[in-house]
């Protein structure tokens, strides 16, 4: 099986007051769990919320969004489930550290708040990251399956009233599975033509593989030219083994001394993308 790092995003276009039109966009979360480690599982998920006005309206919007308990809630935690007896437990969070204070809800307190600033411009968005904690060692909730809740955010205005909603779902895997549970971050040289030395770079990546389960990792290419630079990557390790918890690795690049490029101003700035797959 394979894996390449993708999100999924659902929509629903919101009127957030007169004219100002506000779409909410929240990723939907599949968390590879293991009920035998000892480490509690986070899994990273984002929002963004998109806005439009009219040339009168003003130039700001106050903003919340909450997020209800899901349709499993048990009083204590938010549950994904199998069926009405078998399930794992798990909450939403802002921020780090996981306790009450930091849970993502959807009372005065618990909600994201912002204000967006047009400026000038009819449009303006913001977005940010949330967090979906898992405690360790949950007694087995049932056979290694898929165990599924849904959870609705509502988006509201300055004054706490809600203006629409929109769902998103989680997933909580136990079959022998693996995730891109942290996503690679930018392999970034700094380079000055003819220098006399090679220039080095890192970025980093985490994988969460269920216990004892075997994967590899691979890149579609080592080495490319960017900017008339060329430059060679390597992966920290080519495979590993689950344990349930997140395993971190790097992406090692380097470009080689004395290369020219083809950057003809003071300073010039280029990109290319590579894949990182992922097997098990």
């Amino acid at each position: 099986m394979r894996i390449l790092a993708a999100l999924v995003l659902l929509a629903a276009a919101l009127n957030a007051a007169a004219a100002v039109t506000c779409t909410v966009n929240v990723t939907a979360i599949s968390v590879v769990y293991d009920p035998t480690s000892g480490v509690q599982n986070v899994t990273t998920g984002s929002y963004s919320i998109n806005c439009t006005r009219a040339g009168t309206d003003p130039n700001t919007f106050a903003w919340q969004l909450g997020l209800n308990d899901g349709l499993n809630f048990n009083g204590t935690s938010n549950r994904a489930m199998r069926n009405p007896s078998q399930g794992y437990a798990y909450d939403t969070y802002r921020t780090s550290p996981y306790n009450a204070g930091n849970l993502w809800g959807d009372t005065v307190g618990t909600r994201f708040t912002g204000t967006l600033n047009f400026g000038a411009s009819l449009s303006a968005s913001t977005s940010g990251p949330f967090d979906i904690m898992m405690p360790a060692g949950q007694a087995t909730g049932g056979p290694a399956s898929t165990y599924t809740d849904t959870v609705t955010a509502t988006l509201r205005d300055g004054s706490g009233t809600a203006i629409g909603t929109t769902s998103f779902g989680v997933a909580v895997v136990t079959t022998n599975s693996c995730q891109l549970s942290v996503a690679p971050t930018d392999v970034s040289f700094t380079y000055t033509s003819f220098q006399a030395g090679t220039s080095s770079a890192t970025g980093s990546f985490g994988i969460r593989c269920t216990t004892a389960l075997p994967y590899t990792m691979a890149l579609d290419a080592t080495s490319g030219t960017v900017l008339g630079l060329t430059y060679t990557l390597a992966l920290s390790a080519a495979s590993g083994t689950g344990n349930g918890a997140t395993q971190t690795y790097n992406v090692n690049g380097s470009m080689a001394a004395n290369q020219i490029g083809t950057c003809a101003t003071g300073v010039c700035n280029g990109s290319q993308t590579r894949t990182l797959t992922l097997t098990w």
